[in-house]
């Protein structure tokens, strides 16, 4: 996701550092999660839910990984 926040070029350098990049992804994954528990949870092998799924699942991991380095960054290259 590209934000007007952000100057960093390369994908390595702004993953962790971006917190408006890391409030979009919470904003995605919750609203993701939610519509698809309300509209497929009764029918998870239709086409549409398993699109979603994906979805859901490429932006939730996208931001634990945003959580990850964002931990380190915090505390651990700080503390040295």
């Amino acid at each position: 996701m590209a934000c007007g926040e952000c100057q960093q070029s390369n994908f390595w350098e702004k993953l962790g550092r971006c917190t408006q990049c890391m409030w979009q992804l919470s904003v995605v994954s919750v609203l993701g999660w939610s519509a698809w528990r309300y509209f497929y949870r009764e029918t998870p092998t239709q086409v549409e839910s398993i699109a979603l799924l994906f979805f859901c699942a490429a932006a939730s991991i996208l931001l634990l990984a945003h959580g990850i380095k964002y931990v380190y960054l915090k505390f651990i290259e700080n503390a040295a």
